[in-house]
């Protein structure tokens, strides 16, 4: 009888398609750079897509604040962060990078989260160079491990992809934590090549310009193919003019994925509570007042926004009675004059 462990497969390994991570890999080599909004739920990505935007990014902090109420301190598990990432990836055609915190826990932990997250059609992740339990890198209190523990963890992550087209990015907070400075922000960032990941990215404490210039430019001394990771963060004002950091400019210095953390999170909240703050005080009239602007915008419906039509259609192909019920029943119906032909085609 054959034991398991002399079985010539690997049943740790299997080989998968990753074509969301095929599309990010050619716009990274392709384009200049490739810009994301950070968001949390599948309809901002929707949004972003139609709206034209490269990719969607799954932030972490708008995940845990959005969905859950708290602050990024890693108090969401791997299974609630990759059920999020399934969601988004189901709602867009963008490629989906998705924060992936410190990869949960140990080797083991890590290779399956890398996993999981390829099982949810993410087209990339990130894992940072922190201890567990991590928080967001503008909280007080961060701590990074040692770098034999951080090289483990990316060398852990690459073997684990089951697809060559998934992208891993390798973050470190060295900079700003209670045990990094300036030049272990850059040797990490060396290891973190090393070990093979595709970009690094250097998250900064403040919106120096200068700092993200001179980390370009002094790791493409020793690593000059190596692609880099810009973060706009939302933990900063971007506002005076001397803090601007053109994403043009970020591309030539080798900056190709360039992304605003919590770029859907404020403006969704922005949004929310002014209109919160108006129904609070005018009752029924901050609905019409918030007509008046969406109506005839691209958002006025929410049928459309969420494929209704498509839906209909599935179920009038597969329900003979259903168009009837569709016709002679008040509501939502897309334009059903012309006749019903059954199709094989995806939805």
């Amino acid at each position: 009888m054959t034991h398991p462990s002399q079985l010539d497969q690997d049943v740790f390994t299997k080989d998968i398609d990753n074509p969301q991570g095929a599309k990010l890999r050619r716009m990274l080599d392709e384009q200049d750079y490739v810009f994301a909004p950070g968001l949390y739920h599948a309809l901002d990505a929707r949004l972003a897509e139609m709206a034209g935007l490269d990719a969607a990014y799954m932030s972490g902090y708008s995940t845990v604040l959005g969905q859950f109420g708290f602050p990024d301190l890693e108090m969401v598990t791997m299974t609630e962060m990759v059920e999020n990432a399934k969601r988004i990836v189901e709602a867009t055609n963008l490629p989906v990078i998705a924060d992936c915190d410190t990869g949960y826990g140990g080797t083991h932990n890590v290779r399956r989260a890398v996993r999981e997250y390829e099982k949810a059609g993410v087209a990339a992740i990130h894992i940072e160079d922190q201890t567990t339990p991590k928080r967001c890198g503008h909280i007080a209190g961060k701590q990074i491990v040692s770098r034999e523990q951080a090289r483990s963890r990316f060398e852990a992550a690459v073997d684990a992809t089951q697809s060559e087209d998934t992208v891993i990015i390798a973050r470190t907070d060295a900079y700003g934590s209670a045990n990094g400075d300036w030049e272990e922000h850059l040797e990490r960032g060396r290891i973190y090549a090393d070990a093979g990941v595709d970009l690094v990215w250097p998250e900064m404490p403040d919106p120096s310009r200068e700092d993200a210039v001179e980390y370009a430019e002094t790791i493409h001394e020793t690593h000059p193919d190596l692609d880099l990771a810009f973060n706009y963060s939302s933990s900063f004002e971007w506002g005076p003019r001397r803090t601007r950091s053109p994403s043009r400019k970020l591309g030539d210095l080798g900056y190709k994925y360039q992304f605003i953390t919590l770029y859907a999170l404020h403006s969704g909240a922005h949004s929310v509570y002014e209109d919160m703050q108006n129904i609070a005080e005018n009752a029924e009239q901050a609905q019409f007042d918030l007509e008046e602007r969406y109506i005839g915008h691209e958002t006025e419906s929410h049928h459309a926004l969420s494929f209704v039509d498509r839906y209909q259609d599935i179920e009038t192909r597969f329900d003979p009675e259903a168009e009837e019920r569709i016709e002679e029943s008040a509501g939502f119906a897309e334009d059903r004059s012309e006749p019903i032909t059954s199709s094989n085609d995806d939805d």
